[in-house]
Formats: C-alpha cells, structure tokens, sequence
C-alpha cells in the first residue's frame, strides 16, 4: 500500500503573506508549525504535531520520509525509483534524492550560481523493511500525475522562494 503526501485543500491558493525585509534581498519568513519550538510557540506558532498512524503489512518494501524540499519538486514516484535504484544502500538512496530534488530547485530557480539560489530544505529517510527486495518493486508503478498538477506544483515552487517584495509585485 501507498500512503501519498498530505495535498493542500485547494492547490490553487496562494501561500499565507510573509514577512519581508524592506531594506534587503532575503527570502520571506513564512510562519508555520514547529515541533518542539518552545520559544516561537511563545510568540503564536503552534508546535503541536499532526500524527499519524499506519499498519505496515508484511507485503510493504519501503517506507520514504521527506519534506515538502522534496516532494515540491519530485513525484512520488521519481522519490521510489531513484531509492530503489540504490537498494542495497539506503544512504546512498537518500542521497540521490537530495541530489535530485537539489537539482529540480535549481532549475526553478533560473540562477546562474549556487550563491544566488533560494530552495526549501531537503530532508530524507529511506527505509527499506526487508533483505530480499527485488527489482518488481520498481514496476509497481504509483498512478501518473497529471502535467497540470506538475505544472501547479512548480509554479507554487517558484512563489515560494521570491526573494524579495520588488520581484512579488513585478509579478
């Protein structure tokens, strides 16, 4: 079985406002949920964790854990592929996801350098739950997405990370 990343109600809608700097080009401070953030719980952000639980039955061959770094900007099913290519090393699966997800932002990004890009973090756990994995898994393909919801989701991307108010409005 498969459980997919939580979506947002309506894909549609913007982020919440953020908080920009006037006299400087930094990214904007999106307020959102912290665990175990004492400190900004103080000022009203809401450190109480959504849980959730799931039986895992004996058929399960994967479990991936990441962040919306990564599922921004790769499907599902990119995130099981590129794991499964590196099977025998569950480490180096995390690494090829970060690598691609790191890629992915840098060309939503469309800067020329390292220095000037603005990406979400990228965070990653792969755990594969038995030995005897074979390469069937591969083919048990996650239905497609459609091109919208790509298109959708990058376009949320690139909201995300403007850098600043000047290039919000210009836009």
């Amino acid at each position: 079985g498969q459980i997919n990343p939580s979506e947002d109600d309506d894909p549609d809608v913007e982020d919440p406002p953020r908080v920009w700097s006037k006299n400087g080009n930094y990214p904007g401070t999106a307020f959102t949920r912290s665990l175990g953030d004492a400190v900004a719980e103080k000022i009203g952000v809401f450190a109480e964790p959504e849980m959730l639980t799931v039986k895992i039955s004996p058929n399960e061959k994967l479990i991936v854990l990441a962040s919306d770094g990564i599922y921004d900007v790769m499907s599902n099913q990119e995130v099981i592929d590129l794991c499964y290519e590196h099977k025998d090393d569950p480490m180096m699966a995390c690494s090829a996801v970060i690598e691609k997800s790191h890629k992915e932002w840098m060309l939503n990004e469309e800067c020329k350098c390292e220095e000037s890009a603005s990406y979400d973090d990228m965070t990653v756990i792969c755990i594969f739950l038995n030995d005897d994995i074979s390469q069937s898994g591969v083919n048990d393909q996650l239905p497609e997405q459609t091109s919208d919801h790509t298109q959708r989701r990058k376009s949320r991307v690139r909201q995300k990370t403007l850098r600043n108010l000047e290039e919000m409005e210009e836009n």
